[in-house]
């Protein structure tokens, strides 16, 4: 098994393997699927799936993490007053314009900042398809894709309404969730990942999600996109076809890139040979090897608010 980031394709699989995470409660299910259909473009919003290399009960798709950055007076007003149906009070606050949901200048602030609370909607796996070995690895998966895909945000609050009693016991298994109320009317229950929990469990998956340093370099959005895409090794040509620009354009964005490397971290670069004929791929190994090992300049950032 393996995890990949979700695709628009994706979606209707990844929403029939548990139904009641839907959020359709209140505003119906054909809003709340014009909903998650505008998530895919949202900055707000991340998701993965985990698929089988071979189909199980006809399934390829055999779990999904999806979430969404929620404003901190929504994630104080679900905390506050803990209800099921956490989902669909999102859902239904964005179908009526209530800001519910971040932009991605909210969350470079609240990267600068206190931290961003994010609502985990989407945890889950499909039931009566897998045997245990499976199932173990699923759970793996499910804690290293959110890891490897939300590594470099500054957390504050992670909430989640797990919902049936196997996803009520792996997130009091995780020893990190807080279980806040528990709802027997509808078998789910919520629970709060915070600072504190996270951290009481120093090697835990969590703990990891916990460690923030704030970015250096400064990147334009642009270049942060050209970066995130060039980590997998993809050639230029390959970067220029994915991106939609043309080959010059990438390579002024490396050359853009260079430069506020050479500015703000010059030590990334002192080993590469200046007039060595491979520099530019130099330069190029030395940057990707250094950004895997600080996500964090890849995410949104406010420089005007941010903490020095």
């Amino acid at each position: 098994m393996y995890w990949r980031s979700i695709c628009e394709a994706d979606l209707s699989s990844c929403l029939a393997i548990q139904p009641a995470c839907l959020g359709d409660q209140i505003v119906g299910r054909t809003a709340a699927l014009d909903v998650w259909k505008a998530f895919l473009d949202n900055p707000a919003f991340q998701a993965n799936v985990i698929e089988s290399e071979r189909p199980l009960s006809g399934h390829k798709i055999v779990a999904c993490g999806m979430g969404v950055f929620v404003t901190r007076a929504f994630a104080d007003r679900e905390t506050g007053n803990p209800r099921p149906g956490l989902n669909s009070r999102i859902i239904a606050g964005v179908a009526s314009g209530e800001p519910v949901v971040l932009s991605r200048a909210e969350i470079g602030a609240g990267n600068a900042g206190e931290g961003i609370d994010f609502v985990n909607m989407y945890g889950t796996w499909r039931d009566g398809i897998m045997n245990a070995t499976q199932l173990e690895e699923v759970h793996a998966l499910l804690g290293t894709s959110f890891v490897e895909h939300f590594a470099g945000y500054r957390f504050n609050r992670v909430l989640k309404e797990a919902i049936g009693h196997s996803r009520i016991a792996l997130a009091r298994a995780t020893g990190t969730y807080r279980l806040l109320a528990e709802f027997p009317e509808s078998e789910s229950a919520l629970v709060v990942l915070t600072r504190e929990s996270a951290l009481a469990a120093p090697y835990s998956i969590a703990a990891t999600m916990y460690r923030y340093q704030a970015p250096v370099l400064r990147l334009r959005p642009a270049e942060q996109k050209l970066l995130a895409a060039a980590l997998s090794g993809k050639t230029d040509t390959e970067l220029s076809a994915d991106l939609g620009l043309s080959i010059e354009a990438i390579k002024k964005r490396w050359l853009s890139i260079f430069e506020r490397v050479e500015q703000f971290k010059p030590g990334i670069l002192s080993q590469t040979e200046a007039d060595s004929a491979g520099r530019g791929p130099q330069k190029r190994h030395r940057v990707a090897a250094y950004i895997r090992t600080h996500p964090e300049e890849l995410r949104p950032y406010s420089w005007d608010t941010g903490r020095r």
